[in-house]
This record gives structure tokens, C-alpha cells and sequence, in this order.
């Protein structure tokens, strides 16, 4: 099977193996190739084909003429003639065999190509569509040799199918994953068959029927070394398919980000490091927060300014900065900048709410988290937003559901640490302060470099009399903060609201260390 390249920045060409030409003369038959190479999936109606092409001339005429053009295009193709496909109603391209290039390649006078530049075809419906085509290419365009992107780039294939249902809820599904993924970490995702300009994870998938429930078998492998890092089939039930759907797009978007970590060690472009942002080390925090100042990608703007918002806000609540009063002011502006960026976003808008909640401003926080949730109540961020929030205004039995809900999706491997911090201080409002060490327990296991489960920790089992397990917290806390000290943590100014609200600050009089 032969490779075939289509550009459509610049004149119309299609090339084949040895940069040979395969362009029709006919300016209708490029146009036609433009069309159809710009479609979803390559493929169009003919009558909206033949509509773009012909739309003054009678039906017959128009059907005739259409033909003719196609014929034009499949004796240009030659031995690859295959490359042109049709169906019941439809005409398009083979995307196994044709690639779309939207590589802008400057001229001679410096200045970028517009789509389809050589196009001229005279009538009102081509020249409409060319006008929006044109627009969209502007934003869409890879120009060429550009400078190096922090961002990853998603390439998603159509799914594989011999079922036109299957074929259908394997692409709701991917498509769902591909979003959720770009909702979560700045990333951009594309059809694979453009070329990024650079390497990428390319998410594919086989669907198939059998009896009654659809098997999905999904692959992320990187481009261009080809290496297969994740492979996972899924069942989808077909008596419970919504819920099925849901988990398997949850289990794709943990894939995706477990392979993002993977593949840092083989290509900086892939270096955005999720585990990083929702860390608790001064170093993998810091990192995150150069990397993600380095990120001015217009597409990905209030995410990054949203992530760069909740680490300098962890960094905050870590006591890992200088000046926390400055920095959270940074944060809050990012967080401003974040949701005017993106005024729907459920990320802006949870991350908005915990930044207000560290500013005391509960009503705000709770809004924002509110909003966010209506927004997307399975973003990750919106819902450990709304249970902080929820607690900050007293509601302790929501915001312990909130986060028990939370912590069920299965978006919470992602960042489990948060989540079981979250379910220890509802517990602890709550009063039921064994099963919220055991929660605190949970963090160390997965952050031991966390400092307030460290915290808790010595308060709740000095509480029960445990004063060596309490002294045990108190040395690993002096380990990743240095200049702690009981005095200072019996302070006004000592983050242990919780603390103190429950009357634990017992603590602080023990005279352990």
C-alpha cells in the first residue's frame, strides 16, 4: 500500500513515494481534494461535494460534472487510484494511505501561505467554504519548524471497527478520554494524521461486537519510535453502557498520564509531569511551576495558568515559600486570569475556589466550587474543590460525602494523596478521629514528604496517648520542615485550623521534642 501526502497550505499537492506528483490539472479536482482532505475522517457527502462544486448548474449537469472531476482525480492518482474511496452517498480519501500535511512553509517574501492558495473556483458556495476553511486553518496550522513545544501532543486514531455501532461508542469513548486528559494536564490533541512537528502518544483502539457487549481493545504507543507502552481491553456491558463507557474513559485518561511519565525520560516535549503539580516536595513543585511558566500556548492558556495557580497555592499551604502572602496573591491573580481565559472551565473554576478558601473568603470559594461542579461533576478538581469548600462553611457530613464520592472516580489514582488528605480532615470535623488517622496513614504511604498528615498525625495519636507514635510524627515532620517546633505550631498563625477547631492542639504542651 502506498503512502501518499496531501498539502493543503500553499497550492494544492498531492505527492506520492519520491515526492512524486499526483495533483490533478483540473482546478475543480484540487478543489475537490481539499475538501475532502479537510473533512472528518476524509470523507464528505457527494451531494454536499457536488453542492461546493456546482452549486449554478442543474442536478444532472452538476452529478455529471462530478464525475468527471472525480475521474480526473483517480487517473492522476495512477497505481494508487485505491486511495480513492467511495460509499453509499459518500466520496473521500483513505486516511490509511493519504496524509494530511498542514505544514506552512514560508515563501520567498517570508510570509506564511494561506490554505489552498491556488484555489479560484468560481462559485458562491466553494467560495464561502474556502472563506471558513481558510479561518480555520489560520488557528489550526503547524508551521514549519516551530519553535519547540512544552506541550504534549495527543494524536487519537479513529477507531478500528467492523461494527458501525461499535465503531460509534469506541469513538464517543476515545474522544471523551482525549478531552478529559486536555482538561486535566495542558496537552493537545489532534486527528493522527497530521503531523504535530514533534513527538507524541498516539491513543488507537480496535472495537468489535460480541453478542450483546462491545470489546475494546486500546493501545498508546509513541511517535516516532513506535514503542507500545499501554495496551487494555475493556468489556462494555451493554445492559449498563453508560456506566461502563464512564469507567473505561476514566481508565484510558489514567493511562495517558501514566504513559506522559513514562515517556519523560525519552523526549522533553513530553516532559509535563502531572505527579509534579499534585506533588508535595519543594523540589517536584518547583519543577512544575518553571515548567508550567514556560507554557504560553494560546489553546492551553487558562489550564496552565490554573495548575501554575494550585501549585503556588500548595506551595502556600506547604509553608515552602518565603512569602506566602505574596504568593498566594500570585495565585489569585493566575486563578483571575485562568477563569477569564476560560470562564467554563471546571479546572479554572475549582482551582479558583481553593485559592479563595485559603484567603478566608468562604462564600466566594463555595461559588466557584458550585459553579465548577455544574460545570463537570467528574472533574477531579472540581469535586475535591466543593468538599474543601463545603467544609470551610461548616457542612461537614457534604463535604465527607463529597469526598468519599470524589475518591470512588477513578480519576482519584491520579493524585490519591490529595484525596485521602481531604477524607482525614472531614473525618476529623466530624469527630471520628480513628478512621481519619488511618486516612492520614494513607498519605504517608503515598506522599511521606507531606506535612500536614504529619501534623495530624502527631495530634491524633497523642490524643489516644500514643506519645511515641505522636513523637515519631513530630521527628519525620522537623525531617521535611526545618524550624518546626510546638511553639510554633500552638502559633495563631500555624495552619492547624482543623486542629485547633477539634481541640487537638494538646500536642503543643506535650513537651516531646
Amino acid at each position: 500500500m502506498q503512502s501518499l501526502t496531501l498539502r493543503l497550505m500553499g497550492p494544492v499537492e498531492l505527492v506520492g513515494p519520491g515526492n512524486v506528483r499526483l495533483t490533478p490539472r483540473g482546478m475543480r479536482a484540487r478543489g475537490a481534494l481539499a475538501v475532502m482532505g479537510s473533512a472528518v475522517a476524509m470523507r464528505v457527502l457527494r451531494a454536499r461535494l457536488q453542492d461546493l462544486l456546482f452549486s449554478t448548474r442543474e442536478p444532472d449537469h452538476a452529478n455529471a460534472s462530478l464525475r468527471q472531476v472525480l475521474r480526473e482525480i483517480r487517473i492522476g492518482l495512477g497505481d494508487a487510484r485505491e486511495a480513492l474511496v467511495s460509499g453509499p452517498g459518500w466520496v473521500g480519501l483513505d486516511a490509511r494511505m493519504v496524509r494530511l500535511d498542514m505544514t506552512a512553509r514560508p515563501g520567498p517574501d517570508g510570509q506564511m501561505p494561506e490554505f489552498a492558495a491556488d484555489l479560484d473556483i468560481p462559485d458562491p458556495e466553494f467560495e464561502d467554504w474556502l472563506r471558513d476553511a481558510r479561518m480555520h486553518a489560520e488557528q489550526a496550522v503547524t508551521p514549519s519548524a516551530p519553535e519547540p513545544s512544552l506541550l504534549p501532543v495527543l494524536l487519537t486514531a479513529e477507531p478500528v471497527s467492523s461494527d458501525l455501532e461499535a465503531g460509534v461508542i469506541a469513538a464517543m469513548v476515545m474522544g471523551e478520554a482525549a478531552g478529559r486528559v486536555c482538561d486535566l494536564v495542558p496537552m493537545v490533541a489532534m486527528p493522527d494524521r497530521a503531523d504535530p512537528g514533534q513527538a507524541a502518544i498516539v491513543l488507537s483502539s480496535v472495537a468489535n461486537r460480541l453478542g450483546r457487549d462491545i470489546h475494546l481493545l486500546v493501545k498508546l504507543s509513541h511517535r516516532p519510535s513506535g514503542r507500545l507502552f499501554w495496551s487494555h481491553k475493556f468489556v462494555l456491558d451493554a445492559d449498563n453502557l453508560s456506566a461502563s463507557m464512564n469507567d473505561c474513559m476514566a481508565q484510558i485518561c489514567v493511562g495517558v498520564m501514566r504513559v506522559l511519565e513514562a515517556v519523560r525520560t525519552l523526549d522533553a516535549a513530553l516532559g509535563v509531569s502531572f505527579a509534579d503539580v499534585f506533588s508535595f516536595s519543594q523540589a517536584r513543585l518547583h519543577r512544575a511551576e518553571q515548567a508550567l511558566a514556560g507554557m504560553n500556548d494560546g489553546v492551553s492558556a487558562s489550564l496552565t495558568m490554573a495548575l501554575r495557580a494550585w501549585v503556588l497555592t500548595t506551595q502556600v499551604f506547604e509553608r515552602l515559600v518565603p512569602d506566602p502572602q505574596g504568593s498566594i496573591q500570585q495565585a489569585q491573580e493566575l486563578a483571575v486570569k485562568a477563569r477569564e481565559a476560560d470562564p467554563y472551565s471546571a479546572t479554572a473554576l475549582g482551582v479558583g475556589s481553593v485559592v479563595e478558601g485559603y484567603m478566608k473568603h468562604g462564600q466566594v470559594s463555595f461559588w466557584l466550587a458550585q459553579q465548577a461542579v455544574q460545570m463537570d461533576g467528574r472533574n477531579p478538581l472540581a469535586r475535591y474543590a466543593y468538599s474543601r469548600a463545603l467544609t470551610d462553611l461548616g457542612r461537614h457530613k457534604e463535604a465527607h460525602g463529597e469526598a468519599q464520592a470524589g475518591l470512588a472516580e477513578a480519576l482519584s489514582v491520579l493524585n490519591p494523596a490529595t484525596w485521602q488528605m481531604r477524607m482525614g480532615i472531614a473525618l476529623t470535623r466530624l469527630g471520628r478521629f480513628d478512621e481519619a488517622e488511618q486516612r492520614f496513614d494513607a498519605v504517608q504511604q503515598f506522599a511521606p514528604e507531606n506535612r500536614p498528615s504529619l501534623r495530624f498525625l502527631a495530634a491524633l495519636r497523642y490524643h489516644r496517648h500514643d506519645e511515641a507514635g505522636a513523637l515519631a510524627a513530630l521527628q519525620a515532620l522537623r525531617k521535611v520542615e526545618p524550624g518546626f517546633s510546638l511553639d510554633l505550631m500552638a502559633s495563631d498563625t500555624y495552619p492547624v485550623a482543623t486542629l485547633r477547631q477539634g481541640g487537638l492542639l494538646g500536642i503543643t504542651r506535650s513537651g516531646l521534642i
